[in-house]
């Protein structure tokens, strides 16, 4: 998934592309991108995303200087949000969030570069990062779990994969009650297939699953 962000002239208009990979819909049904832009209604057929190789696209004019929350409606799968959001934020709906498109932060102008001489340059040794995957791609895993998971250790679908269900639901009860409600039976044997890359036996047990249960 991707969105890329365009703004001319004045700057008072961005025209945001949102990009929903062939691989990352939930089926080959049509996608409907939902917003507040549109006021999420659902019978605006001017905001299905087009086809294209497989990818859906679409693109829109919003207000620059704004934050829009928004999701992905399939026609057969429901909804789903989008990966590469800048943000997420809790729905009005227990236990589910939105995607957000942050038009907040003007660009910044860039400066004329001096030309200098030319100077060997210098390799420095990239700093070693800590790996971690993206836990928001486990069916019933938010941001916001996903953040409670990786702050107790459990930043990869492989520790995912090794944590007993007893644990999680340990985790999420210290997180607090509005977490409790949340059922990680399925997640390590999620974990697991993400894992090992299969992600074609990890659609299909997700599609047989309601909310990670």
């Amino acid at each position: 998934m991707a969105l890329t962000k365009e703004t001319k002239g004045k700057g008072t208009h961005t025209t945001v592309t949102f990009t929903v990979a062939a691989n990352e819909a939930p089926s080959e049904a049509n996608v409907i991108l939902l917003g507040d832009f549109n006021d999420w209604q659902t019978n605006d057929s001017s905001y299905q995303m087009e086809k294209k190789n497989g990818s859906y696209v679409k693109s829109i004019k919003l207000e620059t200087g704004k934050s829009y929350e928004f999701r992905y409606l399939s026609e057969d799968k429901g909804w789903f949000n989008d990966h590469a959001a800048d943000a997420y934020v809790p729905s009005p709906y227990a236990g589910i969030d939105n995607s957000v498109v942050d038009l907040t932060a003007l660009p910044a102008k860039k400066k004329p570069v001096k030309k200098a001489a030319a100077k060997k340059p210098v390799a420095k040794k990239p700093a070693a990062k800590a790996k971690k995957d993206d836990l928001k791609k486990i069916e019933g895993i938010g941001p916001k779990i996903a953040s409670i998971l990786t702050e107790k250790g459990i930043g990869t679908f492989e520790k995912l994969a090794g944590a007993s269900v007893k644990t999680l639901e340990g985790i999420l009860k210290e997180a607090g009650p509005r977490y409790t409600m949340h059922k990680p039976g399925s997640w390590p044997k999620q974990a697991k297939l993400a894992a090992s890359g299969d992600w074609d036996k990890l659609k299909t047990l997700q599609d047989k699953l309601d909310g990670g249960k």
